[in-house]
């Protein structure tokens, strides 16, 4: 397969292996900035100094950026970034299945569908072939606890992780002191790219999504409270 999407590889940390199930604080509501993020950095779409979205002119291969940018495409105007990242949600409302669909037709994930009480059909994604996230977890290892300095696409990776509380989760295999200076050096980095006018279009989009997710789940549940 080639190289992996920034939502793939929040994915892949976001998964338990064997449950196919989002692990830990995971919230696969998260994937849809990534995905606009991905758009971006494919060149699929470009974000203008007001960061409005505008869809380029060859629409990408990949099967998840392909649905995201369609619908891009096929708005009258160019939207605000926060606009997609809102209406993602709705046109998408399973985005790990959707992100997961190169990884399955690759043997990196399998899909195992079921149903709950017989009425709710549920989708696991468990590990299939560990190997990509095992070198996915060693380059973060790499740059979080050894200080290796990243690229840009790692760079973005990681602001993701940290905007979404995932940093620990990408460094399970750490002690507690490297997960300390890994969490440390991830603030860092994703503090940088706020500042970076290269990359400042899908930095306000993985925090959008972050802030996005996590004001779902704190009116689910205040709603559950009552």
């Amino acid at each position: 397969m080639g190289d992996l999407l920034l939502s793939e590889e929040l994915l892949l940390i976001g998964l338990h292996d064997e449950t196919g199930k989002s692990d830990g604080w995971f919230d696969p509501s998260a994937l849809h900035g990534a995905l606009i993020c991905d758009l971006i950095e494919s060149g699929a779409v470009t974000v203008d100094e007001k960061k409005r979205v505008h869809p380029g002119d060859r629409a990408p291969e990949h099967p998840a950026l392909r649905k995201v940018y369609d619908l891009v495409a096929a708005e009258s105007k160019p939207r605000h970034v926060w606009h997609w990242v809102n209406t993602l949600p709705w046109k998408h409302p399973k985005p790990a299945e959707l992100v997961a669909e190169r990884l399955v037709d690759d043997g990196v994930l399998s899909r195992e569908e079921g149903k709950v009480l017989g009425l709710f059909r549920t989708t696991r994604l468990p590990a299939l072939d560990p190997a990509p996230e095992r070198a996915l977890r060693e380059r973060l290892r790499a740059v979080l606890v050894t200080g290796i300095e990243p690229d840009a696409h790692d760079a973005l990776l990681i602001a993701l992780l940290h905007s979404t509380s995932q940093v620990k989760t990408a460094l399970a295999g750490a002690d507690p002191t490297e997960r300390k200076i890994g969490v440390k050096r991830a603030a860092a980095i994703a503090k940088d790219l706020k500042h970076n006018p290269v990359v400042k279009a899908q930095y306000d989009a993985a925090v959008a999504a972050a802030m996005a997710a996590v004001t779902a789940t704190v009116v689910a549940t205040t709603s559950g409270a009552g």
